[in-house]
């Protein structure tokens, strides 16, 4: 049961969150950035869809003028889930979204909590976890990246990491968690999926002992992709239907110039981001080697071994580091899927995470008393530099700018080009300009009249004095299905715009569009049914293999009587 400490101890972790966020709750203002826009419009076109009675939204509906983007087919929802859940509490959609900010820090704080308490006592454990909290690169991700589906990924990384890290990995624990993570953020799901499986082999390289303990964790990760496939396999397999190339083109997306601690590729490409690439990943750096080199001095004492969990974690921070910078130049040219993840550096962020975790536990069993004059002072430079950038990311919250009203950000034209449906053709925008379908109408001589529009569905009866061909106004994504006074008609794109261009003969005429998914969707939630089948089996399986050895064990030991 947990005691009256530890409750008191998990709610100050929850204060402790809320207080490093208390000034943006309080103000509505966060330091300028472009993707803060993007995240908002999202989150309210997410809650318009739940709204809806969509349980798993997948179509943007004010994306591109009203006209519409696949964004949520492609882009994680569980962050969006946490604002329209605060939102649908009856908060004003900019505190909705702010309070939605500061779940992830309190759930990795509960995370990071619970796994010191192995380590210290209550007291211990609360400061080691506020400390863990104000980790820069966590602030970074918020503040100067906006990348909140990021920062709530952590919560998940973190624990699945700590689950890899065993030496006997539960099955069951890294398919949850895996799946977790590849819901709050794909591209974080990839890089911890990486950093974990790297990490394990350089800790335990695969043989007779430890090979069932890492076909296990290799089970468990398939189980997990598997549980998050709803999402993950049409989102995977279906980027042709947009156009992914905005992830990668263009100088700014060069994979050659985000390496972390760049030396070679510096010299020949440039820097992308120097406060990630210098700053933040020595300090990172510093961290993991100096908990990995502590905790391999303990290990011919009574306070540790090399394979404690604190050297455990450094070593993972050190693979994920490694993967993040030159060291691996290789791979990222020969591996044309690496680059998708657009910026080597990211592998720094779980890093960095970890590297925190790592020194506070090495702080918290005793290592100041253990270390030489060299090890404490180069602690000693680690953490004040650790507290200058914390501070100086959280003074910057302070001089934003105040989150504009919904009235405000919802306004205009916007959209991320890398969702525009590859359908799309080049006159989609005259089409806006020129009135969308009361425009397109009236150029045609059509009495046009909106019935419904909603997020997945719209109808408009139209009356024609003679045959024609309507614009409607919705892109001809393939999910979906386009019915004419109740029959269906086949999904035919206008080569001009990419929007769904429908028949009608003279008369009255009632159209309806509704989204029916695409045949991934379905295929996706196959294949979680079936994960999650297996994930229940399991403990079963388990209890009956159990039963039947004890029962062996049993007549084995009547025939030696």
């Amino acid at each position: 049961m947990i005691g009256r400490r530890h409750l008191a101890g998990m709610a100050g972790v929850l204060l402790f969150a809320v207080l490093l966020w208390l000034q943006p709750l309080l103000s509505l203002r966060l330091p300028h950035q472009v993707d803060l826009l993007v995240h908002l419009r999202w989150a309210d076109q997410f809650l318009a869809a739940v709204r809806d009675g969509w349980l798993l939204p997948r179509w943007a509906y004010a994306s591109l003028g009203g006209l519409g983007d696949p964004t949520f087919t492609y882009y994680q929802p569980l962050f969006y889930y946490l604002t329209s859940t605060f939102a649908l509490g009856g908060l004003e959609p900019r505190h909705a979204f702010l309070w939605a900010v500061v779940v992830p820090y309190a759930l990795l704080g509960m995370v990071v909590y619970h796994t010191l308490l192995l380590h210290a006592d209550g007291r211990a454990a609360l400061l080691g976890t506020c400390f863990v909290l104000g980790c820069p690169v966590l602030l970074f991700l918020s503040a100067q990246m906006a990348a909140f589906p990021w920062v709530l990924s952590m919560a998940f990384s973190i624990p699945f990491i700590l689950e890899s890290a065993r030496t006997r990995p539960r099955l069951g624990h890294v398919a949850v968690l895996l799946s977790l993570v590849c819901l709050s953020h794909l591209l974080s799901g990839m890089i911890a999926l990486f950093s974990a499986g790297l990490g394990r082999l350089v800790l335990a390289f695969p043989n007779r002992r430890n090979l069932r303990a890492h076909l296990a964790w290799g089970a468990g990760v398939a189980l997990g992709l598997g549980l998050a496939a709803f999402f993950v396999y049409p989102a995977v397999t279906q980027l042709h239907l947009i156009n992914p190339t905005g992830w990668t083109d263009g100088p700014n997306f060069d994979w050659r110039r985000s390496f972390a601690l760049p030396v070679v590729t510096f010299a020949r490409y440039g820097l992308r981001w120097a406060a990630i690439q210098w700053p933040l990943s020595l300090l990172a750096l510093g961290m993991c080697a100096l908990s990995a080199w502590s905790a391999w001095r303990a290990r011919d004492t009574s306070l540790g071994a090399p394979r404690s969990l604190a050297f455990r974690l450094a070593v993972f921070g050190l693979t994920a580091l490694a993967l993040g910078s030159e060291l691996a130049y290789p791979l990222y040219a020969l591996l044309p899927p690496l680059q998708k993840l657009q910026f080597p550096y990211r592998f720094m962020f779980i890093g960095a995470v970890l590297g925190s975790i790592a020194l506070t536990i090495e702080l918290t069993r005793g290592a100041w008393t253990r270390w030489n004059k060299g090890m404490r002072a180069a602690a000693l430079a680690l953490i004040a530099a650790y507290g200058a950038q914390a501070l100086y990311l959280q003074w910057s919250m302070r001089g934003g700018e105040r989150l504009p009203a919904r009235a405000d950000y919802m306004q205009g034209r916007f959209g991320q080009p890398e969702y525009l449906p590859a359908v799309s053709g080049p006159q989609w925008k005259s089409y806006l300009d020129a009135g969308k379908l009361d425009g397109e109408c009236r150029r045609i001589g059509l009495r046009c009249e909106s019935q419904m529009q909603r997020t997945h569905a719209l109808s408009v009866v139209i009356e024609a004095s003679r045959p024609a061909a309507v614009r409607m106004p919705l892109f001809a994504f393939p999910a979906w299905q386009v019915r004419v006074d109740g029959q269906v008609q086949a999904l035919v794109a206008d080569p001009q715009t990419g929007l769904v261009l429908v028949q009608v003969a003279p008369g009255r005429h009632a159209v309806a569009m509704e989204w029916i998914g695409l045949p991934a969707e379905a295929q996706g939630r196959r294949i979680s049914m079936g994960s999650l089948a297996v994930l229940l089996l399991i403990p079963g399986a388990r209890r009956l293999g159990r039963g039947r050895r004890e029962d062996a064990g049993k007549r084995v030991d009547a025939v030696t009587v």
